[in-house]
């Protein structure tokens, strides 16, 4: 039975994606429609690297100006720019230093690799506008948004606005410059600077109150789902424990896995041990409040 592409890429990808993922796929062995393998799935992430799409990456290096995708090199602005925006080389809403041809419109399917993940709740949001003005609500979120843009780019990739809820990954797989040693302490030195940035620390306070969970490990990435849902993404222990350690992090306060605190080079944090949903056993943790 063939799988049919899911309609929202298909509308979405230009004739050249869709020429590079059927060659692809004959490549692989794969039916049309079919998601990949995680081992098609890195040579895919890699065509940018070798034959004719490392002579495509050389043709984009080639093309004026900065900025340019970090993987792929596509130039976003000046005449390379324009030239390739109408092909789908634009700057990913996930992350404006790749463009979205590497991110959001790669083909389905994914690898397993190293990950940091933060999440990032608003704590007694809904509470706080019970029988306000309904045009409040937007408009905080939106600064909310801005203060999240504004101290993770372009080191992380945003992978979603849930609500009064950001996702966050570091995958140094993505970010060249970056490696794996550097993502826990990178991820600790943003936890702050969003606390900071929403107004912990400063004489007028907090404009909304949040808590951070983070974690870092292996977990599967890549584009996950069919139709409407197919989405850039992660999931593994590593998600759901960041998204357990938000859960019980006060406002103002980072909760960290004992994975990241064990990769800084100094502790962080107080240590305690939290019960959380789908663990069988305490998950060790440790919180850090401004």
């Amino acid at each position: 039975m063939t799988i049919p592409e899911p309609e929202q890429l298909r509308t979405k990808l230009t004739l050249w994606q869709r020429m590079a993922i059927r060659k692809l796929r004959r490549e692989a062995g794969r039916r049309d429609g079919e998601p990949l393998a995680p081992e098609d799935w890195v040579v895919a992430w890699r065509l940018h690297e070798q034959g004719l799409g490392g002579v495509i990456a050389a043709v984009f290096r080639a093309l004026p100006k900065s900025p340019r995708c970090a993987v792929c090199a596509a130039p976003f602005a000046g005449v390379g720019g324009r030239i390739l925006r109408p092909l789908g080389y634009r700057p990913s809403r996930k992350n404006p230093t790749v463009c979205d041809t590497c991110v959001e419109y790669a083909p389905p399917g994914g690898i397993v690799q190293y990950t940091g993940v933060m999440f990032a709740d608003l704590r007694g949001f809904t509470e706080r506008f019970v029988g306000a003005d309904p045009n409040d609500v937007p408009q905080v979120l939106r600064r909310f948004y801005r203060c999240a843009e504004d101290v993770l780019f372009p080191d992380a990739v945003i992978d979603k606005l849930i609500g009064d809820e950001v996702m966050a990954l570091y995958l140094p797989d993505l970010k060249p410059g970056m490696t794996r040693e550097q993502v826990p302490a990178r991820m600790i030195e943003h936890a702050r600077e969003l606390l900071n940035s929403v107004g912990y620390g400063s004489e007028s306070g907090p404009f909304v109150e949040m808590g951070i969970g983070l974690d870092a490990g292996e977990a599967f990435v890549g584009n996950i789902g069919q139709r409407a849902l197919y989405d850039f993404t992660a999931v593994g222990d590593v998600v759901n424990t960041a998204s357990r350690l938000q859960t019980h992090a006060a406002g103002g306060e980072m909760l960290l896995s004992q994975r990241v605190a064990e990769a800084l080079p100094a502790p962080v944090g107080n240590r305690v041990e939290l019960e959380l949903k789908g663990k069988h056993e305490p998950e060790v943790a440790y919180r850090f409040a401004l």
